[in-house]
């Protein structure tokens, strides 16, 4: 349509003759109109196709020329809002603020590595998440970082009146929401009478570490997914909102997630955690991200005792 509109309009600017330096000139000025145009529509799809699952997010990601036009504009009017409008990517935050092509990471791990008695003791600590929030249900996953304190991502209780956490046995018990930050993309419920022991949270390198993503995908029953730690990345990448920058230290791992997964436990083979799980990559199945240790204790220090909003729904 728009392209129509444009042809329509520009045949009736055009002088009927051409010939001569005032055609020279037309033809000068209907080239450049050309490309701004060409560029201006690259401009505002580029975060439609990286939102994209599959293949086009890749080809997105590793063109010189969208990389190039992101770089030398700002960003598009409202376009992460419009983009999670049509094709329904409101959960994960955006974890870099430009284009930046996925790495191969390689496959997941074929296994853990943990013990049955080290994931068995993890798992004891290990919830699901639930509450309403703007007449839908969301869920994801948890675990136990101190004395009745439960720690989660920010968007999967973001807009939530209630929160419900689901223990190991099945037993649901009312959460209040104690700490949010939709920065980095990590809260703190307060949940009493909880009666399970927190993990550890790991110290030192995290490169190179193996060992099971502990979730809820779905809203499914626990699943233990291996992963590997890449590297270690600060990274700058948008709040859950979409609409602020942020730095965090992220995680890049080898793991295969799905939706629910958000808020699950990293456990190494000691049963440590080395990192909550947050977002996945959208163009490649085996490669997710997840905050560091010193994120969560960044936010575990904000928490108080009192109830704090849960900002507004995602979508």
């Amino acid at each position: 349509m728009g392209q129509a509109l444009g042809f329509i309009v520009g045949g009736r600017l055009t002088p009927r003759r051409r010939d001569g330096a005032f055609g020279a000139v037309d033809r000068v000025l209907g080239c450049i109109a050309g490309l701004v145009g060409v560029v201006t529509i690259v401009w505002l799809v580029i975060p439609v196709f990286i939102a994209s699952p599959g293949w086009l997010a890749t080809q997105t990601s590793n063109s010189w020329i969208a990389r190039t036009v992101e770089n030398s504009l700002p960003p598009a009017p409202d376009a992460m809002q419009a983009l999670r409008s049509v094709v329904g990517q409101g959960s994960f935050p955006d974890v870099f603020d430009a284009l930046r092509p996925t790495p191969n990471l390689g496959s997941p791990p074929d296994s853990t590595g943990l013990t049955l008695e080290v994931a068995t003791r993890v798992a004891r600590s290990v919830v699901k998440v639930e509450g309403p929030a703007c007449n839908k249900l969301q869920d994801g996953s948890g675990f136990v970082i101190g004395e009745g304190l439960i720690a989660t991502n920010a968007h999967v209780v973001a807009g939530e009146r209630s929160t419900n956490i689901l223990r190991d046995d099945g037993r649901r018990f009312d959460g209040t929401v104690i700490a949010f930050d939709p920065a980095r993309d990590l809260a703190i419920v307060r949940v009493a009478g909880f009666e399970r022991p927190p993990l550890p949270l790991a110290n030192g390198k995290s490169e190179g570490t193996r060992g099971g993503v502990f979730g809820h995908p779905g809203g499914e029953p626990l699943r233990i997914a291996p992963f590997k730690v890449a590297r270690l990345i600060n990274a700058t990448g948008r709040d859950i909102y979409g609409s602020s920058k942020t730095e965090r230290k992220v995680l890049e791992i080898s793991a295969s997630l799905r939706p629910g997964d958000s808020g699950s436990a990293l456990a190494n083979e000691q049963g440590e955690v080395v990192g909550i799980a947050f977002a996945i990559a959208r163009d490649t199945s085996n490669v997710a991200y997840a905050l560091s240790p010193a994120e969560m204790q960044a936010t575990l220090a904000t928490a108080g005792s009192a109830a704090v909003s849960t900002g507004n729904c995602l979508s």
